[in-house]
C-alpha cells in the first residue's frame, strides 16, 4: 500500500469500512491460529512472544477469546507480572538496570505457578506494581485452569526455553508477533517492523508513562540490542507468526506522533532520522481515532481500550 492509497482511504469517505476490513483480517488470522491450537492434541501452554510494542498483550487477550469460541478455556498470563524489581535486575556496564535480560523475570515463581495451574490447582494472582517497582500477590484474585483448558503466556521472553524449561515441550504452542507493515515509505521500500514499533512505543510511552520522546529515542538502541540478544534467537522456534500491523494505523498515529517528533527536532535539529520521520508523517492524511475498535491492537498504543491490561 502506498501513502497515496492510504490517503485515498482517509479522504474517500469510507475510512470506517477500511478500518473494519483491516481489523477483520486480524481476527480471521487469530481464529485460524486458535483452530490450529485446538486441532493439535495435548496443547496446554500457548507462548506469545514479540519485540517491544509489537502488540503482544492485545494479541494474547484476543487469542483467549478465539480459543473460548472453540470451546477451550484460556487463561491469560503476562511475564510482566513476574518482574523482580529494579534491585534484583542484572546491570548494564554503566550500572543501570538491564530491563531486556531474561533474569528480570522471576523464573522460579513463574514455573511454580505454571505447574500448579496446569495441575488444576488454584493460584493467587501474582502482579507487579510499576509505580513502586515491586511484585506482590493479589489474594483477592484466584486463578485456576479447568481440565482441558490452556494458559496463554505472553511477554518478550516467552519463547526463551529458560522461561518454561520445567514444562514439557509437547504441550507448548509458540507464536511470534510482529507488525509487518505493507505501507511503502518510498517506492518498493516498506515501513520496517522496528520503525513501526518505535512509532507505537513513542506514543505509548508518552500516553501512559509521560516519557519525553527524547528519552524513548535514547533508550531505543538498548531495546534493539536486547531484542537481538534475547528475542531474535528464539524466533525460529515459533509454530506460527502473527502480523500485528494495521494498514490504517499511521493515519491514526499521525496526530499523536508528529508533535512528539517535532519536540525531538527542536532539541536535535541535526537528527536526520527524526527529520525524515517528520516529513514522512506530513505526507499522510490525518484520521480520527474514533473508528478504531475498543479491542484493537492500536488501542494498546493510543489508549481507550475496552480490554483490561
Amino acid at each position: 500500500m502506498t501513502i497515496d492509497e492510504l490517503n485515498e482511504q482517509v479522504l474517500g469517505g469510507e475510512f470506517d469500512e477500511f478500518v473494519r476490513v483491516c481489523e477483520a483480517r486480524q481476527h480471521k488470522a487469530l481464529a485460524a491460529i486458535a483452530d490450529a491450537i485446538v486441532a493439535k492434541s495435548g496443547i496446554r501452554l500457548v507462548l506469545v512472544a514479540g519485540c517491544s510494542s509489537a502488540g503482544k498483550t492485545t494479541t494474547a487477550k484476543r487469542l483467549c477469546t478465539q480459543l473460548r469460541v472453540d470451546g477451550v478455556y484460556a487463561l491469560h498470563l503476562s511475564t510482566d507480572d513476574y518482574f523482580k524489581g529494579d534491585r534484583h535486575y542484572p546491570k548494564n556496564p554503566d550500572g543501570t538496570p538491564d530491563y531486556e535480560h531474561v533474569d528480570c523475570v522471576d523464573r522460579v515463581r513463574l514455573a511454580a505457578d505454571l505447574n500448579a495451574l496446569l495441575a488444576g490447582q488454584a493460584v493467587p494472582a501474582h502482579r507487579f506494581d510499576f509505580i513502586t517497582k515491586a511484585p506482590f500477590d493479589d489474594p483477592a484474585t484466584v486463578r485456576r485452569v479447568p481440565k482441558g483448558g490452556v494458559i496463554v503466556l505472553e511477554g518478550i521472553h516467552s519463547l526463551n526455553p529458560l522461561l518454561t524449561e520445567l514444562v514439557p515441550d509437547e504441550v507448548k504452542y509458540r507464536i511470534f508477533v510482529e507488525p509487518q507493515s505493507r505501507l511503502e515509505v518510498f517506492a518498493f521500500t516498506r515501513l520496517s517492523p522496528p520503525e513501526n514499533r518505535l512509532y507505537r512505543r513513542m506514543v505509548r510511552d508518552n500516553q501512559f508513562r509521560k516519557t519525553h520522546p527524547v528519552e524513548t529515542l535514547r533508550l531505543w538502541p538498548l531495546v534493539l540490542a536486547g531484542e537481538k540478544k534475547w528475542i531474535d534467537p528464539f524466533r525460529a522456534n515459533a509454530d506460527v507468526e502473527f502480523d500485528s500491523s494495521l494498514d490504517y494505523e499511521m493515519a491514526v498515529l499521525k496526530p499523536y506522533i508528529l508533535g512528539l517528533l517535532e519536540l525531538v527536532r527542536l532539541r536535535q535539529p541535526d537528527n536526520f532520522p527524526v527529520v525524515n520521520s517528520c516529513e514522512f508523517f506530513r505526507l499522510i492524511e490525518t484520521a480520527a481515532p474514533t473508528a478504531v475498535p475498543g479491542d484493537s491492537i492500536l488501542r494498546e498504543t493510543i489508549g481507550g481500550s475496552q480490554l483490561v491490561y
